[in-house]
C-alpha cells in the first residue's frame, strides 16, 4: 500500500521525498475517514427505526389485541436486529476500537439523542392523550420518528467529528 511504497522509496534511495511522505499521510488519513464513515449508521437505518416506531404507536391506538400481538414483536425485532447488525457488523468489519474513537463525547451524543427522541415521543403522547386526541400514540410516534430522522444525520456528523478528532489524538 502507500506506506509500503514509501518504504520502498526509502530503501532504494535512503530518503523519502517530502511530497511522497505527504502523499502517503494524506492517503492514510483518507482511508481512516473511509473506515469511520463505514461504521456510521446509514440514512435507511433511521427510516426503518422510525417506521417501526410509528407501527408500534398505531398498534397501541388500534386497541386490537391481535394487531398488537403481531406488530409489537415484529417492529421491536426489526429495531433490535438492525441495531445489532449495524453495531457488530460494521465495527467488526472496520476492525477499530470504537470505544477509543467514540470516547465520552460520542457516548454522550448517542445517549442524548436517545433521550431526546424518547422524551419527546412520550411527552407528546401524554400531552395528546390529555388533550383528548383520538390517536395520541400514533401522532406521538410520528413526532418521535420525525425527530429521529432529523437527529440521525446530525448524530452521524457529530460522531464522525468526534471519531476523527480522537483518531488524530486531539480529543485526548
Amino acid at each position: 500500500m502507500v506506506v509500503g511504497q514509501v518504504k520502498e522509496v526509502n530503501e532504494m534511495s535512503g530518503e523519502v521525498m517530502p511530497e511522497q511522505a505527504s502523499s502517503a499521510l494524506a492517503e492514510i488519513s483518507r482511508r481512516q475517514e473511509q473506515v469511520i464513515d463505514a461504521m456510521l449508521m446509514p440514512a435507511w437505518y433511521w427510516w426503518s427505526v422510525a417506521a417501526a416506531c410509528v407501527a408500534i404507536g398505531a398498534a397501541v391506538d388500534s386497541n386490537d389485541t391481535v394487531v398488537r400481538v403481531v406488530v409489537f414483536p415484529v417492529a421491536i425485532g426489526l429495531i433490535v436486529v438492525l441495531t445489532v447488525a449495524m453495531i457488530f457488523g460494521r465495527y467488526r468489519r472496520a476492525r477499530v476500537r470504537s470505544n477509543e474513537l467514540l470516547g465520552g463525547p460520542g457516548a454522550l451524543a448517542i445517549v442524548g439523542t436517545v433521550w431526546l427522541v424518547v422524551g419527546a415521543t412520550i411527552g407528546t403522547g401524554y400531552g395528546l392523550r390529555a388533550a383528548g386526541t383520538p390517536i395520541p400514540a400514533t401522532l406521538a410516534t410520528i413526532v418521535g420518528g420525525g425527530i429521529l430522522l432529523a437527529a440521525g444525520p446530525v448524530l452521524r456528523r457529530i460522531l464522525r467529528h468526534v471519531m476523527l478528532r480522537n483518531l488524530s489524538g486531539a480529543g485526548r
